[in-house]
């Protein structure tokens, strides 16, 4: 009896570590094989949106010149990126320097115009509201709608285009 114990005993051992090894080496191999592909993927996908949210398509490079009429590339992107700055950081002088006047406001379907910088920046906080400062810190330059009235930036909530030779802000749609 103490025989056929100790081979039920072994026969058991073997037969459980035959059934783990394989599991234990299958869910090994897919770790590694998956575990570097994730990250790859990941690392790819990261610098793809950096990619989009930092740089225009040639197209939309051609378009600003071509078709909204701005002189030249860095002649937009510069303004846009002072723009954004001083809006973040609630220069209100900055931002009413970015402004050609007169500066037209659409609000509960109600039109009236900011004749200079004073007005806006007496105004400043009703007409920079949250939903037009996040509108302009959520846009992403891949995503710029662009025509021959300008940069839309969000859905309309800001129009900028190059007026008396400088880029200003024309329109805020609040």
């Amino acid at each position: 009896m103490n025989i056929k114990k100790g081979i039920t005993i072994v026969m058991t051992s073997v037969l459980a570590g035959s059934i783990a090894i394989p599991a234990l080496s299958v869910s090994a191999q897919a770790d590694t094989t998956t575990a570097p592909v994730s990250t790859v993927a990941s690392t790819e996908s990261t610098a793809t949106t950096k990619a989009k949210v930092d740089k225009l398509t040639a197209e939309q490079e051609k378009r600003l010149v071509s078709v909204a009429g701005f002189d030249n590339v860095k002649q937009f992107t510069g303004f846009y990126a002072n723009l954004r700055r001083a809006v973040a950081n609630g220069n209100k002088e900055a931002v009413a320097n970015r402004i050609s006047y007169p500066l037209v406001i659409n609000s509960n379907n109600k039109k009236r115009s900011i004749l200079n910088q004073s007005q806006f920046i007496k105004e400043y906080n009703t007409i920079m509201t949250a939903k037009v400062k996040k509108a302009l810190a959520n846009q992403r330059l891949d995503k710029l709608f662009i025509r021959d009235m300008g940069v839309m930036i969000g859905d309309g909530e800001i129009w900028i285009a190059p007026m008396n030779n400088k880029p200003g802000i024309y329109a805020i749609n609040q």
